[in-house]
């Protein structure tokens, strides 16, 4: 496993958690490569495998994510750009009327997004905490399943890193989304078909 490691990705297990030197801003990547090369399925299958801890992040010509896993699992995963956001996923599942989703919609952007809409929601008592978790995993696994489809872009892995604390956390395997995902991905193509 080291040697596939070493010599197709690039990955020193001596120099698995580098340290930034005083006046840089992060630490570079462990694992990097090209999705072109290497389906972004076998590098979620190889982060499980080797029960990696830390953060990979995947970028394709238009979007981008991050996901972080534990021990191989996946715990937590946003894109730059979702293609449903909470409150729709909230409304899609009639867990809040178009109403409050337009007025806590409005709301939010009065803020300045400074207050996460979630937090709106629960403020307003439109949402339980329970739902919010719900849609918020919904969000997480919708980003998963999306970064299968990219067949062009970079992967680049930053060992021992973890999500924000108050951040919504999961613990998913991997092999079991990678299912999931090949029927989601399956589905979306047969719906576009019909259309």
């Amino acid at each position: 496993m080291n040697s596939f490691l070493r010599t197709f990705l690039k990955y020193h297990p001596a120099q698995a958690a580098p340290q930034a030197a005083p006046g840089d801003s992060a630490p570079s990547a462990a694992l990097q490569g090209d999705i072109g090369a290497i389906a972004i399925e076998n590098i979620f299958q190889l982060l499980d495998f080797a029960a990696l801890t830390g953060k990979l992040e995947v970028e394709s010509a238009n979007n981008s994510g991050t996901f972080y896993f534990h021990n191989g699992m996946l715990i937590h995963g946003l894109l730059r750009v979702n293609h449903r956001r909470i409150g729709q996923i909230l409304r899609d599942s009639q867990m809040i009327t178009q109403e409050q989703f337009e007025e806590c919609l409005l709301l939010h952007e009065q803020t300045g997004r400074r207050q996460r809409f979630g937090q709106i929601l629960l403020d307003k008592g439109y949402a339980q905490p329970g739902w919010l978790d719900k849609s918020l995993l919904r969000q997480v696994k919708e980003a998963f399943f999306e970064t299968l489809s990219w067949k062009e872009g970079v992967f680049r892995f930053y060992p021992g890193q973890t999500p924000e604390p108050d951040e919504i956390q999961m613990c998913s395997r991997i092999d079991h989304l990678l299912l999931e995902g090949m029927m989601h991905i399956d589905q979306t193509s047969l719906d576009e078909e019909e259309q």
